[in-house]
Order: structure tokens, then sequence, then C-alpha cells
């Protein structure tokens, strides 16, 4: 495997792809904590069975984060063995957990007012919040890294170039 110092093409082009991936996997994983949905008011008496579910939710709290969370993190040690390996299969890996942290994000960006309709009089106007803008940025970006990276990676590890 050629070092980076020797000026190889792919080993530059890995380690960008890798550092844009790891990007990408952070962004996800603080995003699936940070707040998803925002409502502009509430009402000034909230029902017993909701009141946990006061707004901001955060993802975890919707429950799709948790598979944010998960894809982040196969993400960022997928962006890891890139560098390590040099093997498209790691690519390959990233680039299927950048396709469902986007998958969610924009599903869950198009479906803001269904949440809101499940919980009827705890708000009204709906918004997506920072963590969901956070993740669908995340899965956008993985891809490009992603694809970059399985472009620049060959199938197999080269012998002692």
């Amino acid at each position: 495997m050629a070092s980076p110092n020797t000026g190889d093409y792919f080993v530059r082009a890995r380690a960008v792809a890798a550092s844009v991936l790891f990007a990408a996997g952070a962004a996800a994983v603080i995003g699936s904590f940070l707040d998803w949905v925002t409502v502009e008011a509430t009402p000034p008496r909230v029902p017993a069975e909701q009141s946990h579910r006061l707004p901001p939710f955060s993802g975890l709290e919707l429950g799709d984060g948790w598979f944010v969370l998960a894809a982040g993190v196969v993400m960022l040690i997928g962006a890891f063995f890139i560098v390590v390996r040099g093997t498209s299969g790691y690519a390959w890996l990233t680039f299927f957990a950048a396709v469902v942290i986007g998958g969610i994000a924009i599903s869950d960006f198009r479906g803001i007012t269904e949440v809101h309709l499940e919980m009827e009089g705890i708000g009204t106007g709906p918004a997506p919040g920072l963590g969901l803008t956070l993740v669908a940025a995340a899965g956008i970006i993985g891809l490009i890294g992603a694809v970059g990276a399985i472009a620049a990676t060959p199938s197999r590890p080269r012998g002692g170039d």
C-alpha cells in the first residue's frame, strides 16, 4: 500500500473522502440528539398523558433518531477503515449508511405535519428543527463522500507495490 507521501492520487482522494465521511457521520450523530421538530405555540394546559412530549422533540424522542445514530456510527467506523484498509467494501458500507440517514431525514422533513397530527393539542405550526436539518445535510454530504471513496478505492487491497 502506498504511503500518503508518495503522491499517489488515490490515497489522497481516499483521505479527503474519509474526512468528508467522518464529518457527515459526526453531524448525523450530533443531529440525532438535537431538536427535529419545533412547535410555535403551546396551549396553556397540556393533557397529563402528553406532558412528557412537550416541544421541541429530539430525533431520539421521535424514534427515527436511533436509526440515524446507528447509521452515523457505522459511517464513522467505515470512514476510519477506508483510510486504514483502503478497500471499497467500507466505502460501500458508508454509502448505504448515508442512504439510510438521508432517507430518514427527507421522510421526516416531508412528514413534519404528521408528527403534529399525532400530538393534537400540543401546539401549532410544527417546523423542522436544527437537528433534522443537520441530519439531512449529513445524508447528502455523506453520499458525496461515499461516492468519492468508492471511486478512489480498489475492490481488493493492493499487494506490495
